[in-house]
């Protein structure tokens, strides 16, 4: 076995001595005769690790290079290499693509789910924006959960974990609220408990979906990159759940683009420790508001900013850090917050609407107050605070022009109606929306557009989506 110099030492008798007299710098690892796996290029001095440690074949080829031609640089052209093929890929794994993933697996189609980072979630669990927002609805004095399905099932299942992990409802929508407030790990560990249900669903992480292919205004898959390079993924039908409608923009489809309240959450740790003196009027949050009694949510202050900007995007990031260090700092320096400290900072930056897809139809707050009575209804956003709760056309969700694309989550709607189409509960609905009419169109061999709502209706009610008017 392995066995450090200070142990060496001892058994030579020499321990006491030489760590009294500074001969012993620690327990740096001395070799003995273990011997690493057959194969191993490993450190025989540091078998715990070198054992791990094996050759391999190269595994990616590199093609031509980009090249500069009259002061412009030019990517030539190159054959990509098809990674997978499927029925439906959904392309980013927040609230919206993983409901469009989950959903489209259960509804009986091939899927496959692509997201850059490395856990589920987007801005929910990376982002940390922790509390579940626009579940329910108050219909004549009475309030009800309008939030079913996967939403529902989610928020169930997580309640199960216990107060700790998330809020509890005495039953499904007892008051005006039902707004849990989950754990970022543990709703990363249920999404992915979740997905591996499915076994007609394959989930690839730290992959960017960065193109469609397309014939026409059809598209027929997506490609992406990754440490192995560009590759593609052929699919019969594609769910844009990117937040930013990437691949609308790269299918050549139309859009608005605004800017929006950008921002970045840290989480305080020690807030059970708090002690305020008799009679303080400290401005600082003297409690927990999650589950952990130890912890505390909270973003910085909003910038406006260009949310697909890489230099926006960098300058918040870093007033964001600068903002919290400081004001955790004032908070340590007040009497009986003297042990607060940041636990984390999001992984992922809080952009709140970029680019708004030009559907077949936009919801508005003007349409809302003129009453909504389309006939194609696929879920509902739930009252948010300022506005009462209303339903969601599946023409909402249905790009103008480009044809076997979905898209779900934060691009819809107006400037008006992104503060609620961007929560974390209106994303899961449109997104198990899209999910479901994506594998219905795969298996009908035709394109969304040309999908009887009919036939939607039947693939809403048998996943328990909440549709009607």
């Amino acid at each position: 076995m392995q066995i450090s110099k200070r142990d060496f030492l001892k058994k030579l008798g020499l321990g006491g001595a030489a760590i009294m007299t500074g001969a012993a710098f620690g327990d740096e690892y001395v070799p003995d005769t273990s011997k690493l796996p057959a194969g191993s290029c490993g450190d025989p001095m540091n078998a715990w690790f070198g054992k791990h440690i094996f050759p391999l074949e190269h595994t990616m080829t590199d093609g031509p290079s980009c090249f500069v031609k009259d002061g412009k640089v030019y990517e030539p052209a190159k054959e990509l290499p098809i990674f997978h093929e499927t029925d439906v890929v959904v392309v980013g794994g927040g609230p919206a693509g993983f409901s469009a993933a989950v959903s489209a697996a259960r509804a009986g189609s091939k899927v496959a789910l692509v997201e850059r980072y490395g856990s589920l979630g987007g801005l929910f669990t990376n982002g940390m924006v922790l509390i579940m927002l626009a579940t329910s609805r108050n219909r004549n004095g009475k309030w009800d959960l309008v939030t079913r399905g996967i939403g529902e099932e989610f928020m169930m299942r997580v309640g199960k974990f216990g107060i700790n992990f998330s809020s509890q409802p005495e039953n499904v929508c007892p008051k005006q609220k039902w707004h849990p407030t989950v754990d970022p790990e543990a709703a990363k560990f249920l999404m992915d408990e979740m997905v591996a249900e499915q076994k007609n669903l394959e989930m690839f992480f730290h992959c960017w979906g960065v193109d469609v292919i397309q014939d026409g205004d059809k598209v027929l898959g997506v490609v992406f990159e990754s440490k192995e390079g560009r590759q593609a993924i052929l699919a019969k039908q594609v769910v844009d759940c990117t937040g930013d409608a990437d691949m609308l923009f790269k299918a050549g489809g139309d859009y608005k683009q605004i800017t929006a309240g950008t921002s970045t959450v840290f989480r305080w740790g020690n807030m059970d420790t708090i002690n305020p003196p008799l009679g303080s009027k400290a401005k600082w949050p003297n409690r927990s508001n999650e589950g952990n009694p130890d912890a505390y949510w909270s973003g910085g202050t909003m910038m406006k900013a260009n949310g697909i900007s890489v230099r926006d995007l960098t300058r918040v990031e870093i007033a964001q850090r600068k903002e919290n260090w400081h004001k955790m700092l004032a908070m340590r320096a007040t009497p009986g917050w003297e042990k607060v400290y940041t636990i984390n900072s999001a992984s992922q930056i809080g952009i709140r609407g970029t680019r708004l897809i030009d559907a077949e139809y936009v919801i508005g707050r003007k349409e809302i107050h003129e009453g909504l009575t389309f006939t194609d209804c696929i879920g509902w956003c739930g009252h948010d605070g300022p506005h009462a709760a209303f339903p969601i056309s599946y023409r909402q969700i249905l790009p103008k022009k480009i044809d076997n694309l979905l898209c779900a989550g934060r691009c819809l709607g107006k400037g008006d109606t992104i503060d609620t189409f961007r929560l974390i509960v209106p994303c899961m609905v449109t997104g198990q929306a899209a999910g479901i009419a994506a594998a219905l169109a795969a298996q009908k061999g035709i394109t969304p557009r040309q999908l009887a709502y009919s036939d939607l209706a039947k693939g809403l009610e048998a996943q328990r989506v909440y549709a009607e008017m």
